[in-house]
């Protein structure tokens, strides 16, 4: 699977929590794949609410505004291929769609001749501040229960 890599800071709370699961080979395979899911599952609130990491909205889409629908949402394909890997060292999170990347970072028409316009960055990918709590909130979940 193809995915590209979206900036995530402020994660050292959870970088040193996780040393506390990362010799309990049990534990971590929980943590990767509990974590995994609930990040797919932001991730696809975002598609749903229309905003970015911040909750700011997205700039809609000029078809979004001709159609009264959603921004990234005609067919469904980019959030519809986002899925998680559960590693033995943590958890990666993205989707394989070749677009993925120009809709996450946006691009010009200058930079990518074949665009029909420029396209305006509508981050989707990464960790918020919110999402760090429930990642928090999974590490602290497992460490409390006795596998």
């Amino acid at each position: 699977m193809t995915m590209f890599d979206a900036e995530l800071s402020g994660g050292d709370e959870i970088i040193r929590r996780l040393g506390d699961l990362y010799f309990d080979s049990k534990k971590m395979q929980k943590f990767s794949r509990m974590t995994g899911a609930e990040m797919v599952y932001q991730t696809e609130e975002r598609f749903a609410n229309q905003h970015d990491l911040q909750r700011q909205p997205w700039l809609p889409s000029q078809r979004a505004i001709r159609e009264r629908g959603q921004t990234l949402r005609d067919t469904g394909r980019l959030m519809a291929s986002l899925t998680y890997i559960a590693l033995p060292d943590g958890v990666k999170w993205g989707t394989n769609v070749v677009y993925a990347r120009m809709m996450h970072y946006g691009g010009t028409k200058a930079m990518f001749p074949h665009l029909w316009g420029d396209i305006p960055a509508r981050p989707y990918l990464g960790m918020n501040d919110d999402d760090r709590a429930s990642v928090l909130n999974i590490i602290n979940r497992i460490m409390d229960v006795d596998l």
